[in-house]
């Protein structure tokens, strides 16, 4: 499989990303789809199969992710259980459930700072840290203490 250079938000939901960059709510969009992946995962960890894809909006390219090639890893980690997944040729594969977390991660942020109506959007982020910070996280000791 040929190694990925971008990271793509779903064709339905890149918007949110603008619109959340135009907020002000996160300075890029590559911000944004690093917060909604934690949010997805947070949220949403056992939904990785439900999340399809349908149509990739435009990618960001895989070097304004440098600095979090560590999260997509870990994440990926996470999911499969298994440190294989770090082979140079399953890189791909680290990306899709990257995309994948954030897909879900996105639909949340869609529905907590726009469609629920909150008074502003950064308002909706704190519900679902809010939310996060209320679910079992057994597999994560201490995150509720920083939460």
């Amino acid at each position: 499989m040929k190694e990925k250079d971008r990271i793509r938000p779903p064709r339905d939901l890149e918007p949110i990303l603008d619109q959340l960059k135009a907020d002000g709510v996160f300075d890029t969009k590559q911000k944004g789809m690093m917060f909604a992946a934690a949010i997805g995962f947070g949220l949403h960890r056992d939904e990785l199969a439900s999340a399809d894809i349908d149509q990739f909006g435009e990618g960001i390219r895989l070097d304004y992710f440098r600095d979090d090639d560590g999260f997509i890893d870990a994440l990926a980690v996470a999911v499969r259980g298994d440190l294989a997944v770090m082979a140079p040729d399953r890189q791909p594969e680290r990306v899709d459930i990257f995309e994948k977390y954030a897909f879900l991660g996105l639909a949340e942020l869609k529905r907590a700072c726009y469609d629920d109506r909150p008074e502003y959007p950064l308002s909706g982020v704190l519900v679902l840290l809010d939310t996060l910070s209320r679910s079992p996280n057994d597999d994560l000791p201490g995150l509720a203490n920083i939460l």
